[in-house]
C-alpha cells in the first residue's frame, strides 16, 4: 500500500497542489495574505514527503535476499516518483516566496 501511494499518489498530489494554489491565489490578491498559498504547498509537499519516506522505508526492508525481486524495483521506483514529485511541489513553491500573487 505504501508503493502505491507513492507511485500514483505523490505525482496525483502534486498536480492537486498545482491547481489548488492556482485555485486560492485570487483569494490571496483579494485579502493582501499569501499565507493561504503558503499553507497549501505546505501541506502538500509534507504530505509528499512522507510517501517518500515510507517508500524509502519499503525500499530498504525490500533488500533482504528473501524479498521478491519485483518488490524491491517498485519500491525504487515508487521513492523516486515521490521524491519528484516533492522536488516539482518545491519548485512551484519558490515563486510564491518571491512574486506578489498581485501581478497583473
Amino acid at each position: 500500500m505504501r508503493i502505491v501511494f507513492a507511485l500514483i499518489g505523490a505525482p496525483l498530489l502534486a498536480l492537486l497542489d498545482q491547481s489548488t494554489a492556482f485555485a486560492m491565489v485570487n483569494w490571496s490578491c483579494a485579502h493582501g495574505s499569501t499565507l493561504v498559498v503558503h499553507f497549501v504547498h505546505f501541506l502538500f509537499l509534507a504530505a509528499t514527503a512522507a510517501a517518500a519516506i515510507f517508500a524509502f522505508a519499503e525500499w530498504r526492508g525490500t533488500m533482504r535476499a528473501d524479498a521478491l525481486v519485483q518488490n524491491h524495483f517498485l519500491a525504487g521506483v515508487a521513492t523516486a516518483s515521490a521524491t519528484l514529485s516533492a522536488l516539482a511541489i518545491a519548485a512551484m513553491w519558490i515563486p510564491v516566496w518571491m512574486i506578489s500573487s498581485c501581478i497583473a
